[in-house]
């Protein structure tokens, strides 16, 4: 472990910097790299969040979300983080909401790098993550991953979840 841009503790799995992102200092610094990236996310999935009031929402969602007990996790280092990851123990389940690698990033191994680094962070549980349909990377990436870890369980869905 060592010190994250914001004095949080790090951690680096294969050479990916994953900086926790917490309550404490919320809207500033981890928090608003994680609002940034999860806007990029919606605009992946083809529902952008660009006027005030949308963002605001997803802020706010997001602070929610955290405060409910969900971790969130910025992958790669400030101030162009590679993506971020958002899960929630879901009694003995894992539940991967959110994984997200900036496309100009993706293919080099950071998604299996975080995946695997979440399964042996959460040894013997079960994570559950849904794929949309009309993402054929994605559901590539997905049942790759799959084969190789047992403990994941991906779900094809035909619509986007609720942003909830």
């Amino acid at each position: 472990m060592s010190q994250g841009p914001w004095g949080k503790s790090r951690e680096h799995i294969a050479g990916l910097a994953l900086t926790p992102v917490q309550l404490r200092g919320a809207f500033r610094d981890p928090f608003a790299a994680l609002v940034d990236s999860s806007l990029a996310l919606l605009e992946d999935e083809g529902r952008p969040a660009r006027d005030p009031a949308a963002i605001a929402t997803q802020r706010q969602r997001l602070f929610r979300r955290l405060q409910e007990g969900e971790h969130a996790m910025l992958l790669g280092a400030a101030p162009s983080f590679a993506g971020h990851a958002q899960w929630s123990a879901a009694g003995s389940t894992l539940r991967l909401r959110e994984l997200r690698i900036a496309p100009a990033l993706r293919r080099e191994g950071l998604g299996t790098a975080f995946l695997s680094w979440l399964l042996a962070a959460y040894p013997g549980m079960p994570v559950h993550v849904q794929v949309l349909a009309p993402n054929q990377a994605g559901r590539a990436f997905w049942k790759a991953e799959a084969m190789r870890h047992p403990a994941l369980r991906v779900e094809v869905v035909e619509s986007t979840p609720p942003l909830s």
